[in-house]
This record gives C-alpha cells, sequence and structure tokens, in this order.
C-alpha cells in the first residue's frame, strides 16, 4: 500500500491533526492486519531455507533490514527452495535475482522511514508567523452555550433554562448600569464641595457656639485632628480622612508613591483588561461561528484513539445562527462600552480607598456574571457539551512582524484611555480633594469667632491642642485675616475685633444689641474713623472710598427698620452707630433727629457725655409757642425728617400717621399730641413714640417740657431742661431773667454776690 502523505503540524490546527492521525492508525492497521497470519509460516520457511543450504554446502547469509543491503546475487547460485510432500515431490520456488530483491528491499526501507518525524526546523519569526493558526475553545459561559439553544443537543427544558440565564444575564447588567448611571457619574467631591467646605470652616467650624470649652480649642481644629471624639461634623471628619487617606499629603519617599490616585490608576488598567478580555472572548466566538460552513445545523461526536475521550465538533451551521451570532456580539459590545463608561466614572469618583477596592472587585463580578449563572446554574449536558466541544477554527487577523491587528490595538487603547482618564479626570480630582482639604484645614486655626447684636464680627485667639455665609464680604475677609494671623498681630486687625479671651467673646454673645453697642462705643465718640469699624462703615454703606465718619454723615438720616436691619440694608443705623459724634446723636435739640442705632437713653454712653448735660443745663424751662417752634432750625428740621419718612417707599409702619404728625408738630408746636388725640392717632408720648411706628426719632421734652410735665421723676432719664441742674418742677420757685434763673435762699442779699450765682446759658447749637 502507498505511503499517505505526512503534514507538518503547523500547517493544520488540532481538529485536523487529530482526523490526519486517525486516518494514518487506519491505514497502519490495514498493513499490519496480515502479520500475525504470516509469522508462523515466515519462521518455518526461514528454517528451511537454512536447512536446505546447510544440506548443499552453500553459506548462510543474514540479513539486517537496519543497514544497507549489499549486492547479493542470489540468482547466480541457482538456489531452488522446495517443500517434500507426502510423495516426496519437490515444490519449486521461483527464483529471486539481486536486483529484485534489493528492489524490494529498498521499498520496504522507503516505507519504513515515511513513518519517522519530520525533521524539526529552528523556531523563528517566519515560521512561527506561517505556522500560527486562531480558533476559539468553548468555555464555561452562558453565552456559548446559548449559541446551542435549538439544536437539539440541550433539549427543550435545557434550552429554555439557558435562554433563562441569558435573559437574567442581561437584566442584572442592566441593573448594574443603570445604578451607576444614575448615581456615580457626578463625583461625591466636587467644586461645590469646596465652597461647602469654606461655609463649615467660616460658619461652624470656627464658632463660638462650637468651641470645646475643655480642650479649648474651636471645632475646626477637632475636625483637622480627627478628633474621633467629637459628637457633630462626622461627616466632615470622615470626609478629611478619605481625602487624606487617598491623597496622602504628609506621605514623604517610597509612601508617596502609593497613593489612592495610584491604586485608582491600576484599577482601572485592571478594569479596561477585564474588558478588553470579555471583547475579545466575543468576537473570537462570533469570528469561529462565522467560519463554519452554511448548512443546517451538523454536530458529531468522535472519539479520541489516545485518551479514548469523546469530543464533538461543529460541521456546518445554518444563516440564521450566524444572523443570532451577529446579534449577541452586538449586544456584547454594548454592553462592553456601557460598563466601560460607567465603570470609569465609578472608580475615579470613589474617594474612599477602601471602597475603591471593592468597587473594582465588584466591576470584575459584573463582567463574569455569565460565567457565574453557568457555574451556578446550567444543566450537566450543557456543561459537558461546552466543555468537549472541538475549538473553532477561524481566519487569523493580519500581523507584521510577529504582533497582530488585535494586539496592536488592545496595547494602544488601553493605556491611552487611561492616560486620557487620568489627565481629564482623575488630575482634576486630585486637585479639588486638596482643595477640600485646604479649605477646611488650611491657615491659622487657633481662634474663634461670634457676631454681636450690631453684627459686627469678634475674634478671639484659642490656646488649647487636641487629644456662617461664605459670601464675598467682610466676613470672608475677617476668616482669611484670621487664618494668616499670628499672635502677635491681633492688635492690627483690620477686619475684624479681637478680644483678649475667649470668655470675653462668650459674655459679649450674650448682651443685648443695646448692650453691645454701648460696650464697644463706652464714650459715644466716632468709632467709625479707623479700622477695623471704618471697614465695617464701607462695607454696609457699599462705598469703599468712605474715608471716615464725615463721608458717612448723609446716612445719619437714614432710616432703618429694626429688627433685621430692613428698608436701608442697615445703612442708618450702621452709621449712627459707629458715628455717634457725627450724627449728633449726643444733641438733644440738634438737626439729625433719627437715633437708631445711637447710644442714647437713660445710662448709656451719649448721655453721658459732659456736652449732653450742658445742653440741658444751658436750656430754660420756659416753653415756646408754635410760632417760635417755627422759627427753630431743629424744629423744622425734626418735621421735615417725619414727613420725609410717611414719604418713603416700602413697607414701613406709621407712614400715614408721620404725615398727620408732622403736620400737626408744624402747625400746633408742642400741642400737637391733643390734635392728634382728638384725631384718634395713637402717636406716644413726649418721652417715647408709639411703636406703631418704625422709626426711632428724638422726643420732645427738650422742646415741651412744660407739656411733658418735666418734674423730678423725669430727672436723670429724659431729655429735659436741667437749668442750675434742677428739674422745671423744681425751678418753680425761682425767678428766669434774661435767660438766668434767680432762686431765693440760694444767693445773698449783696447785688455783688448775685452776679456769682446767675447763670448765663450757652448758646446751643443750630
Amino acid at each position: 500500500m502507498a505511503a499517505s502523505p505526512v503534514f507538518p503540524p503547523g500547517e493544520l490546527n488540532d481538529v485536523e491533526i487529530l482526523d490526519r492521525i486517525n486516518e494514518r492508525f487506519a491505514e497502519l492497521e490495514a498493513s499490519v492486519s496480515p502479520v500475525p497470519l504470516l509469522d508462523a509460516r515466515i519462521s518455518e520457511l526461514d528454517r528451511l531455507v537454512k536447512a536446505i543450504i546447510m544440506q548443499r554446502g552453500g553459506e548462510s547469509l543474514e540479513i539486517n533490514v537496519d543497514e544497507h543491503f549489499p549486492q547479493v546475487r542470489l540468482a547466480e547460485a541457482g538456489i531452488i527452495i522446495s517443500e517434500h510432500d507426502e510423495n516426496d515431490s519437490p515444490l519449486k520456488f521461483p527464483t529471486i535475482s539481486g536486483k529484485e530483491f534489493e528492489s524490494e528491499v529498498s521499498k520496504l526501507s522507503r516505507r519504513r522511514s515515511s513513518f519517522d518525524p519530520p525533521k524539526m526546523d529552528t523556531i523563528t519569526e517566519k515560521v512561527l508567523d506561517t505556522q500560527t493558526k486562531e480558533y476559539y475553545r468553548f468555555g464555561e459561559s452562558t453565552w456559548d452555550l446559548f449559541l446551542f439553544i435549538g439544536t437539539g443537543a440541550l433539549g427543550p427544558l435545557g434550552s429554555c433554562q439557558t435562554f433563562v440565564l441569558a435573559v437574567v444575564n442581561v437584566i442584572m447588567q442592566i441593573v448594574f448600569v443603570g445604578i451607576a448611571w444614575y448615581n456615580f457619574l457626578e463625583p461625591e467631591v466636587d467644586e461645590r464641595s469646596i465652597l461647602d467646605a469654606l461655609r463649615w470652616r467660616r460658619s461652624s467650624g470656627h464658632a463660638l457656639s462650637e468651641y470645646d470649652a475643655q480642650s479649648q480649642t474651636s471645632l475646626a481644629e477637632r475636625v483637622c485632628s480627627l478628633d474621633k471624639s467629637l459628637h457633630i461634623s462626622g461627616l466632615q471628619v470622615s470626609l478629611l480622612d478619605n481625602i487624606r487617606k487617598y491623597v496622602k499629603p504628609d506621605a514623604v519617599g517610597f509612601e508617596a508613591v502609593f497613593t489612592g490616585q495610584m491604586l485608582c490608576l491600576v484599577a482601572l488598567v485592571c478594569w479596561y483588561l477585564m474588558v478588553a478580555k470579555e471583547i475579545n472572548h466575543a468576537l473570537a466566538l462570533h469570528r469561529g461561528i462565522m467560519a463554519l460552513p452554511r448548512g443546517p445545523t451538523k454536530i458529531i461526536s468522535r472519539e479520541n484513539p489516545f485518551t479514548l475521550v469523546t469530543h464533538y465538533r461543529f460541521l456546518s451551521i445554518p444563516y440564521r445562527r450566524k444572523v443570532i451570532s451577529s446579534f449577541l456580539l452586538a449586544y456584547r459590545l454594548f454592553a462592553a462600552c456601557l460598563l466601560i463608561y460607567v465603570g470609569t466614572f465609578f472608580l475615579v469618583y470613589t474617594v474612599n480607598v477602601t471602597e475603591l477596592i471593592l468597587n473594582a472587585v465588584a466591576l470584575g463580578i459584573i463582567l463574569d456574571i455569565d460565567d457565574l449563572l453557568f457555574d451556578a446554574l446550567a444543566t450537566t449536558p450543557g456543561r459537558h457539551l461546552v466543555n468537549c466541544m472541538d475549538p473553532l477554527p477561524m481566519k487569523s487577523f493580519p500581523r507584521f512582524r510577529g504582533a497582530d491587528v488585535k494586539s496592536l490595538i488592545s496595547s494602544c487603547l488601553i493605556p491611552g484611555g487611561t492616560f486620557m482618564v487620568f489627565f481629564l479626570m482623575l488630575a482634576p480630582m486630585v486637585t479639588t480633594l486638596t482643595e477640600v482639604s485646604q479649605a477646611m484645614c488650611g491657615g491659622n486655626m487657633n481662634f474663634v469667632w461670634t457676631a454681636d447684636k450690631r453684627n459686627v464680627i469678634l475674634m478671639a485667639p484659642t490656646t488649647g491642642t487636641v487629644t456662617g455665609d461664605i459670601s464675598d464680604g467682610i466676613r470672608t475677609q475677617a476668616f482669611v485675616e484670621a487664618e494668616k494671623t499670628l499672635d502677635s498681630a491681633f492688635a492690627g486687625a483690620v477686619y475684624s475685633v479681637w478680644l483678649p479671651d475667649v470668655r470675653d467673646l462668650s459674655d459679649s454673645a450674650i448682651l443685648s444689641l443695646e448692650e453691645t453697642v454701648d460696650f464697644f462705643n463706652p464714650q459715644c465718640t466716632d468709632i467709625g474713623d479707623q479700622e477695623p469699624m471704618l471697614n465695617y462703615l464701607r462695607e454696609v454703606i457699599g462705598n469703599e472710598s468712605i474715608a471716615g465718619c464725615a463721608d458717612a454723615r448723609p446716612y445719619c438720616t437714614s432710616v432703618t427698620r429694626m429688627p433685621g436691619f430692613g428698608h436701608d440694608g442697615g445703612k442708618g443705623y450702621t452709621a449712627r452707630m459707629l458715628c455717634p459724634d457725627t450724627c449728633e446723636c449726643w444733641d438733644p435739640a440738634g438737626k439729625l433727629s433719627n437715633v437708631e442705632g445711637c447710644p442714647v437713653g437713660p445710662g448709656r454712653p451719649c448721655w453721658r457725655k459732659s456736652e449732653f448735660q450742658e445742653i440741658l443745663a444751658a436750656r430754660t424751662c420756659v416753653e415756646p409757642e408754635a410760632e417760635e417752634l417755627r422759627q427753630e432750625p431743629a424744629w423744622a428740621s425734626w418735621v421735615a425728617s417725619i414727613q420725609a419718612f410717611g414719604q418713603l417707599p416700602g413697607e414701613l409702619r406709621g407712614k400715614n400717621e408721620a404725615l398727620l404728625l408732622a403736620q400737626a408738630m408744624w402747625d400746633h408746636g408742642c400741642a400737637f399730641g391733643d390734635n392728634l388725640t382728638a384725631m384718634n392717632v395713637a402717636w406716644g408720648s413726649c418721652f417715647g413714640w408709639s411703636q406703631h411706628f418704625d422709626w426711632d426719632f428724638k422726643t420732645v421734652e427738650h422742646f415741651c417740657p412744660e407739656t411733658c410735665a418735666c418734674d423730678i421723676s423725669r430727672a436723670g432719664n429724659s431729655a429735659c431742661p436741667r437749668p442750675l441742674g434742677r428739674t422745671c418742677e423744681q425751678l418753680n420757685r425761682c425767678v428766669l431773667h434774661n435767660e438766668t434763673y434767680f432762686c431765693t435762699g440760694d444767693y445773698e442779699d449783696s447785688i455783688g454776690a448775685l452776679k456769682h450765682c446767675a447763670l448765663k446759658p450757652r448758646a446751643r447749637k443750630s
């Protein structure tokens, strides 16, 4: 039998090699099947030949089939091989010439040499490129088993179960992508977090209300020290702890390399590799299916002659299954792209290092759902089928110098995508984390603050250690100043008032608005001429060009609705509070009548001033008539101010009554009260305006001592005139002559001594 050609193994795939081996074994079995029958006859023939040769005196020739045969010419010897039968008749064999024998031996040698293994070449790039073949091995995956639905191999129930597993796989991936899409595409820490950190730092972080008296530290100090004893600001502590573990701002040397940023890069690369593996499997399965011949679905079984293991092989597949494979590939590629997208955000925006590791593992689980479903729920025949399926051959991708297109694309996309994510997402994320940490714990932290009733920021340094609104304005500047301030520079603060001790800050926090105004301006002087109050004056009025109280004088008549600093935003109140001297708060008969914000009233600084007492002593207890009052500039100014109040826009209480009051004061002088009462208009009293009015003007007892009954009960608690230091009631026994009071019992009889007791009134300011 002619020897079959031997094919180099490198030119065939595994399936073809096994087929060739089976065919070759069949040929060998057919060739050697007569050997057992001929063995005995050949042995007997050998014995007879030797016996005949010995009888005739010939020589014995031994032939080694493994060596080259000598040219023996047996025909020349004329040997006749015979075997005697019962009749002793010779049995003649045909004569074999030497050339014929050599030819047969040569054929046997060639046939024998055809069974030798082929000569192996040295592996080179060209050899390996020529011999490399691509094929797809079926794996334990729901997607691989899905292609056998309806082939008859799985059975109806097995096909239904496999279909359900595929649907469950799709649903679980959709659920994960949906959750990630709607929850993880926005970072937990962003630009808003920086503002939130500043808002917390400049409100609660250094607030006096959160000051810890035991450790003598602010809340910000305790948070930045990661104080676990805090019962509040737990979110800030957790966020700061995560940021420090992620960024490691204090790490030096080799430790500075192993940050959360590096862990995120490693997790991203691993995630991209897992997705690339899934894409490669999906493409390989589809390419293998498309490479099969078209025809009815045909799967054959065969037994490996070496291992005696049964294998299954696809011989052909119909067009509709190739279409199904295309749809399956499209879904797997689409799902992979979505998972790459949401997975990237999922990993980059995870700040907690521990959660970052867990999230990376979770992503791998989501990608391997098909394998998990197969391992847990696939039918036993289905497992056996995919495990015993022969690989599917496929057309190779183009290759160049040892590298194929698929590996080159993956090798470029994965590092390129990782670098792009780093520069566009991860690096800005780390910058934001650093800024949040700096906003929470940067700069000087050893201080606390509070705002008094005037809305003035008061600050004090803290001395312990730990085992509001952030809109642009003076408060922000005060915080920035405090964060940069050293202990020795507290006195030079220009945006806040520093108190020597936190206890003073606590004491000031319980003061009322009037008490706070009095406490910080005990002399009733213009404190708005110097910083930091000058900056507050500029801030409230909204004019940075104001150089002092003189520039703020126009705002002394502005109406502020209290409480809440309404109507004018607190301009009038602040001007009078910081500039009481300029706004004539101390003059009960001055032209500027609005005193809301002034430290005026019984026992308050402006009424304790010597100028105020001198004005009271300089006015007599004689009440002017209405015509005389109309001639006084101060009275006319008051009437104009009240009338202007009634004409102001906006929601102010008592505007209509103010117009009636102004007219009555102008027409009736000190008798205006009776006129208003007759009109049923509630206006208050000489010593205090009705609370129905949104104003706080000076009262009229200084002009109308008789109408207001400035008796002994009003001494020291009103602006009633006090000539000679006495009340108008006490001066009833005295004689007024030329604006001078003469009282019996207080002067000597001599006229020379009379002049020593005379009181000449001081000219009042117009």
